[in-house]
């Protein structure tokens, strides 16, 4: 009884350590968003965001035409480069 309420113990103060932890910063990227024919550049829609941002304000997680190209802020956090985002 003694030794699962010392493994208990140390499993929730190894739990509230990760808990925490800093977490690391999702990436920010300077879009360019694109018309549904994906060549026609629509700037009037540029936007600074997250990968997640981006799919919700314009609309675009599928796996048609070009829908908005990403570059990453230097610096904004992890993620990668760059990221392509396509129209459903």
């Amino acid at each position: 009884m003694l030794a699962m309420l010392f493994t208990v113990g140390i499993g929730g103060a190894v739990i509230q350590k990760i808990e925490a932890a800093p977490k690391r910063a999702l990436a920010t990227y300077q879009w360019q968003k694109y018309l549904s024919d994906g060549v026609t550049r629509d700037p009037s829609h540029d936007e600074t965001a997250t990968i997640s941002q981006a799919q919700s304000d314009y609309g675009c997680a599928g796996t048609g035409n070009q829908c908005a190209v990403g570059a990453k802020v230097a610096g904004s956090g992890t993620g990668p480069n760059s990221s392509i985002l396509q129209f459903n």
